[in-house]
């Protein structure tokens, strides 16, 4: 073999080792994910494919499941074996809801790695786990789960705020009331003609009419900067109870408060037999009651708040929380404190404390001011 032919051997070796090391190398760098960073992997992957894919999104209020083989078939994320550590098998799934045309994207893993389980926590099965039948915590009520006392762990950050857990609904929605705060406003200050003075009407709707509370929560679901959109894909829609009640009435089952519904909103307020509920005086048995501010986690916000429930003994005067309950002039000040539904899908971290609040997956736990 003359010179010529060993050295074009040499180099077409060379060039192959040269490859095989590059491969060798990308092969070593691909980026490994535990079970923790899979999941917010899958979200945002699937975020991605699903901004060019919107035909393939589930219809309004509908919901699809993906398998983690499906978001492999469809390239949303690659073969597990060449992302996972090679001690570490997962299964699970994807669910994405639409809700209004906004979307949630909750994956549920359950991973092994060395004989250790890492589970997707959801909240709906977490708060489930410490049904009580007395002291602090949440109660089976009716078809209902509802946190009663003053300490209760139904902490939630939700879009950078703080929101408290009320109750799982009967159709497993969880109903969240925000516990920040926000500006005052008036509850209604429209001509009242039966009083003959702007002292407002305490219809929440009425004739198509709005009330001027209902006109800040419909502006707040259309503002962005207020309530992001990615909050919005968790919003699940629902029906308001917006009955009215009299000081005196001693049921606090809803059926006054639901005697009167509005349907196809995503926004409200607190009703007041929830807020009666929340608490585990025994006295607590009317709205004229001040001991219902007893051993209640409702009683304990700052700053008086609105709730959805009108005073059915006048057509100005609408409940307002204030540590106790008070039937107040519809012209009066207090906070929209808003009160949402989320779908029972959602995946969380944290145990519900104070100290460590749930957070939805894919969300910051940070609290803005």
């Amino acid at each position: 073999m003359d010179e010529k032919m060993k050295k074009i051997i040499f180099i077409v070796l060379g060039a192959f080792v040269l490859i095989f090391f590059i491969l060798f190398l990308v092969s070593s760098c691909s980026k490994k994910y535990n079970p923790e960073a899979l999941e917010l992997e899958i979200m945002s992957s699937a975020k991605e494919y699903y901004s060019s894919h919107k035909d393939e999104l589930p219809n309004k209020n509908g919901v699809i499941t993906l398998s983690l083989g499906d978001l492999v078939n469809k390239g949303i994320i690659k073969e597990l074996d060449k992302i996972l550590d090679k001690n570490t098998t997962c299964s699970g799934s994807l669910a994405i809801e639409n809700n209004n045309d906004y979307y949630s994207y909750s994956p549920i893993l359950n991973c092994t790695t060395n004989g250790e389980t890492y589970k997707s926590e959801n909240l709906k099965e977490l708060l489930l786990d410490n049904v009580v039948t007395s002291g602090n915590g949440l109660y089976s009520i009716g078809d209902s789960f509802y946190f009663r006392g003053d300490k209760v762990d139904n902490y939630l950050v939700f879009d950078s705020k703080l929101w408290r857990i009320i109750k799982i609904n009967s159709d497993n929605t969880i109903k969240l009331i925000e516990a920040g705060r926000r500006d005052p406003v008036v509850w209604d200050d429209r001509y009242n003609e039966e009083v003959g003075a702007s002292i407002g009407k305490n219809n929440y709707v009425f004739e198509n009419l709005n009330s001027r509370v209902k006109d800040t929560l419909d502006e707040i679901y259309k503002n962005e900067s207020v309530l992001s959109n990615d909050a919005k894909g968790y919003i699940k829609e629902t029906t308001l109870c917006i009955g009215k009640r009299n000081m005196e009435e001693t049921s606090n089952d809803g059926s006054i408060e639901c005697s009167s519904r509005l349907d196809n909103q995503y926004l409200g307020l607190l009703q007041l037999n929830e807020y009666m509920l929340a608490s585990l005086d025994s006295s607590c048995t009317s709205a004229s009651t001040v001991s219902c501010s007893n051993y209640n986690y409702l009683a304990d916000f700052e700053n008086s708040y609105w709730t959805l429930t009108a005073n059915s003994e006048n057509t100005s005067q609408v409940y307002k929380i204030n540590s106790t309950i008070m039937s107040t002039g519809a012209n009066n000040t207090g906070m929209a404190r808003l009160v949402i539904n989320i779908g029972e899908n959602t995946s969380v971290k944290g145990t519900g404390t104070e100290e460590d609040p749930f957070v939805i997956v894919g969300f910051k736990n940070e609290i803005k001011k």
